[in-house]
């Protein structure tokens, strides 16, 4: 019994000591490496109202880029309004990772004001940035982007293909039919491919003349992507789109 009163009061104290914004703070701005990596962390996941104004004080003031990392995802998750302020300005830091973290928390912000940021983004020396500015503004399928993210793939960016086919209208597919020659053959052919599979593309007619599009494109990848859709779509075998698909993979197969 005395044992295990002393582990409750232990293990009390612990808490106490872990949530104490002070002494985290303190400790963040002193301490050696690990303390302060840690001191980060119960920092970011402190309940107390005390820890978002420590969190903004510490990122104003300056701390090590992988720390400052931690500190603000604790901040992205907490309804303050000032936490997107921070992370667009975090958007712009001259560290490529505070820039790239700054942008996957924005990403996750349901509010439209972070658009504008995403975007602007995509524009960024670093291509961990950009890839993950579209990323976030696939996942959103943020249309409004289109325009940069034609630039990217136009520039052989590795991050445009999935962002542009998550945001593609049949007007875009048409576009993009357009420009095989001048946009690499690889990155049109997974950026059709992702449309195919995407279960909200339509309507059917447009999917044949993607399969179309891709049967204008000679070698492995075409193929590779003609394939892939054929796998994702067993289950619908009478698909038009599909037999285009078939009739085409076969067609190269020679059989």
């Amino acid at each position: 019994m005395r044992r295990f009163l002393l582990a409750a009061l232990l293990l009390s104290s612990a808490t106490a000591f872990a949530d104490d914004v002070a002494t985290l703070r303190r400790d963040l701005q002193v301490a050696g490496d690990e303390r302060a990596d840690d001191a980060a962390k119960q920092l970011a996941a402190s309940k107390d109202p005390k820890a978002t104004e420590a969190i903004l004080d510490l990122l104003a003031l300056g701390i090590p880029p992988r720390q400052a990392q931690v500190l603000l995802g604790g901040l992205a998750g907490r309804k303050d309004a000032r936490s997107l302020e921070v992370l667009v300005v975090f958007s712009h830091n001259r560290n490529s990772d505070l820039r790239r973290r700054a942008i996957e928390l924005l990403g996750q912000l349901p509010d439209a004001k972070v658009v504008p940021s995403l975007v602007a983004a995509l524009s960024d020396s670093t291509p961990e940035v950009r890839a993950a500015a579209s990323e976030a503004l696939g996942h959103r399928k943020e249309r409004s982007a289109e325009a940069k993210l034609m630039q990217l793939l136009e520039r052989r960016d590795p991050s445009a293909p999935a962002a542009l086919a998550a945001i593609a209208t049949p007007e875009l597919a048409h576009r993009l039919a357009e420009r095989i020659g001048p946009i690499p053959d690889e990155l049109l052919c997974e950026t059709f491919g992702e449309m195919l599979r995407r279960v909200d593309f339509g309507p059917d007619a447009v999917r044949v003349e993607v399969v179309k599009t891709l049967a204008k494109i000679p070698g492995d990848v075409s193929t590779t992507a003609l394939i892939e859709y054929l796998q994702a779509t067993e289950n619908d075998p009478k698909r038009p789109s599909r037999l285009e698909a078939e009739s085409v993979v076969n067609h190269r197969k020679g059989t």
